[in-house]
């Protein structure tokens, strides 16, 4: 196969220009977050987004391997075939996203609440405390 420059300029459609921005966006978004990562002075440490207290979580980690395949298929789907995509896929996408957080919160509150309500009254029982956890 010859690669001549007619094949190249007929290859950028609409849908390939997209794809190929689309990689161009998520390849410097990433890459942005590392070197903002690698800074000592900054917060921002995208180990957080898998790992609890320096050791990976196994609910954090398929929990974000989980967005990232689902917002991948997303934005191709959104991608190659905007017109036949329906709403309900969009608001299915939300709400499951959006619902997972509201029952993580809800389950680590009422962990937190079992806990303090069953502590002894002499102080011996150690609670744990989540400090990645904000409620």
């Amino acid at each position: 196969m010859t690669i001549t420059f007619n094949s190249i300029v007929e290859w950028f459609t609409v849908a390939h220009t997209m794809q190929l921005l689309l990689a161009i966006l998520v390849l410097g978004t990433f890459y942005i977050l590392v070197q903002l990562s690698r800074n000592p002075d900054d917060t921002l440490n995208l180990s957080d987004l898998v790992t609890v207290n320096g050791r990976l979580d196994e609910k954090k980690f398929t929990r974000f391997g989980a967005w990232v395949v689902s917002t991948w298929a997303f934005v191709y789907l959104i991608v190659n075939s905007p017109s036949n995509f329906p709403e309900w896929y969009f608001v299915g996408y939300m709400g499951v996203w959006v619902s997972n957080a509201i029952f993580d919160k809800y389950m680590t509150a009422k962990e937190m609440n079992a806990e303090t309500r069953y502590r002894r009254y002499d102080n011996t029982t150690p609670i744990p405390r989540y400090p990645d956890r904000e409620l």
